[in-house]
């Protein structure tokens, strides 16, 4: 017999014998299923935990964020996350008292709880990362349908301290900002792989007897230049600065000028990392403008801070002699439009000033002459060598590049503007790179936030020194803007920043903000303050302040200065350069 039919098709019995077969199949491939599932489950999950016993998770730890003195400034702990299998926990629990259990321990609301166990699922969340104590006293209750997932946490044992910096992960451990992720390469570890020695009753396969998987690798440790210390003085000053004059947006940096190391970094307004890390929830209450690292991220017009360099190029370049003097009439005709000085000096002028006084009065018409007088192409060098205009490449995401004119489409008008810090583009780390370069003896430094990377055993992987990037100005310049600067403090408008028993230099800045996209100038200032000291010898720190808008305080010299003196006096003191009355003054 054939099998076939006349026709040269397949014998119906011959279908009908290979359906029962897929039937049969099918029953008892669906039976078994239900075996495992169901009838069993309890014996595979124990059998699951031979296999992949519990703490020891394949997630790898990120490593720390330290200081410079290795406190931790972020950190990895592990948590648990409790789920739950509605489905089964409804079949053998009663479902009233573990919400109420549930709900106190977890201290979540009971309907939140109550709706998690009721949906028509087998696998959902209770919460995320919680303490192992808590998630230990749950499971011991034996609720079927409940379990836990090990899983890390980042924790940031100072809050909002030093947050732009640190940056901050995702509720899910996804660095997401500041050194977080712009050295998620070093921080984050290797996970760790599963058992492959094992079948699946848990026995111990011959010959594989050393296929063990790979436990996780720790992420290493990243040190930074920072000093907490003195991070927590300069938010405490920042936020003096925030509640009393009110600005919109303020922010200090502290450099070591010498090394180009930030010691301190904060920025106005801020968040606590810890809230975005705790879940997903709380980044939709947080403003996107507090994510904001201003000092790296911002750039602006940074107004008569930049006299700074303005006389570093006079000098350097030999634009200014000792007997030049320049008129302020309060008022004047510069490149067809009328420039007028600031403040009441609009009106009466501040008469025949060299540059010694036009920095000490933070005359803006003498300032546009002397710029006038460098001329574009020296001036534009001379920045161009500062770094104005580009990326200081200070190792922190989205920094700003800053912006600064080709000289050969300047017209006059626009290199007088530039003299008193209009017309030009700059961050805080940029426009501080620059002052550190020529008040340190003339060199511009590479600014970094990264000091050393450290592994997991505590031994060193690699350390940053120091890096030179270019002459800017002879050291005699240099200490020729240390004498302008400190005359300015004592005889000038930065006489707020005075310390007795130090010389102290500093510049006020007061800059009106013009918006390019709108491209008209706004009714809104930004302050700031540039402080170094000491300058009556090689300086050991620069201070940058700025505020935007303020509410309360018109000037640089009664928002900013104040602030950049409060941290002065903190390391001047820490430093043994002046008696502790001074440091209170």
């Amino acid at each position: 017999m054939s099998g076939k039919t006349t026709n040269g098709l397949p014998d119906t019995r011959i279908l009908k014998t290979t359906l029962n077969l897929v039937i049969v199949v099918a029953v008892i491939l669906i039976g078994r299923l239900l075996y495992v599932q169901v009838i069993n489950r309890g014996f595979y999950l124990r059998l699951d935990g031979i296999i992949h016993p519990i703490g020891s998770p394949l997630q790898s730890p990120a490593g720390a964020i330290v200081d410079r003195q290795e406190h931790v400034l972020a950190d990895s702990v592990m948590t648990a996350s409790l789920q739950v299998n509605p489905r089964v926990l409804r079949r053998y629990e009663e479902t009233e008292s573990v919400a109420d259990y549930l709900a106190d321990k977890l201290g979540m609301p009971r309907s939140e709880v109550w709706e998690i166990l009721n949906r028509d699922s087998s696998f959902a969340y209770l919460q995320r990362r919680i303490p192992l104590n808590t998630a230990r006293e749950i499971l011991a209750q034996h609720y079927r349908g409940i379990s836990q997932d090990l899983e890390y946490k980042r924790v940031y044992p100072g809050g909002p301290t030093g947050c732009h910096l640190l940056g901050y992960c995702s509720s899910d451990h996804r660095p997401l900002g500041g050194i977080e992720y712009r050295y998620r390469f070093a921080l984050q570890g290797l996970p760790g792989t599963p058992r492959r020695n094992i079948d699946a009753w848990g026995r111990t396969i011959v010959g594989q007897e050393s296929q063990e998987g790979l436990p996780p690798v720790a992420g290493k440790n990243v040190a930074l230049t920072v000093d907490i210390d003195l991070q927590r003085v300069a938010e405490d000053a920042l936020n003096r600065c925030w509640q009393h004059n009110r600005p919109t947006e303020a922010t200090a940096v502290v450099m070591n000028p010498n090394t180009g190391a930030i010691l301190a970094l904060a920025s106005r307004p801020n968040y606590d990392p810890n809230n975005i890390a705790s879940a997903a929830s709380q980044m939709a209450n947080i403003n996107p403008r507090n994510l904001r690292n201003l000092p790296v991220n911002r750039q602006y017009e940074p107004g008569s801070t930049f006299k700074v360099l303005l006389a570093a190029a006079a000098l350097e370049s030999g634009a200014v002699k000792p007997g030049d003097r320049f008129h302020c009439a309060g008022t004047t005709m510069l490149g067809g439009w009328p420039l007028r000085c600031w403040g009441d000096w609009a009106s009466k002028g501040h008469g025949w000033l060299d540059l010694t006084g036009v920095i000490a009065k933070s005359c803006n018409i003498g300032a546009a002459q002397i710029a006038v007088k460098i001329g574009p192409k020296r001036f534009c060098e001379f920045l161009q060598r500062c770094g104005i205009g580009e990326p200081t490449g200070i190792g922190l995401p989205a920094e700003a590049a800053g912006r600064l004119q080709s000289p050969e489409k300047m017209r006059v008008r626009d290199v007088a503007n530039m003299g008193f810090g209009q017309n030009v583009a700059v961050t805080d780390i940029s426009l501080i790179a620059a002052v550190a370069a020529v008040v340190n003896g003339g060199v511009l430094m590479q600014p970094y936030v990264v000091e050393r990377v450290i592994n997991p055993d505590g031994t060193l992987y690699r350390e940053v020194a120091p890096q030179p990037i270019r002459r800017v100005c002879s050291a005699a310049t240099s200490e020729k803007v240390r004498q302008l600067l400190h005359n300015a403090v004592d005889h000038g408008t930065g006489h707020v920043a005075q310390i007795p028993g130090v010389a102290v230099g500093g510049k006020t800045g007061t800059a009106q903000i013009w918006d390019p996209k709108q491209k008209k100038w706004l009714d809104e200032h930004l302050v700031s303050f540039v402080l170094v000291a000491p300058v009556d010898k090689q300086p050991e720190f620069v201070i940058l302040i700025t505020a935007r808008n303020p509410r309360h305080g018109r000037w640089g010299s009664d928002v900013a200065a104040p602030v950049a003196k409060q941290i002065a006096q903190y390391m001047l003191k820490q430093r043994r350069l002046v008696t502790e009355a001074a440091a209170v003054d």
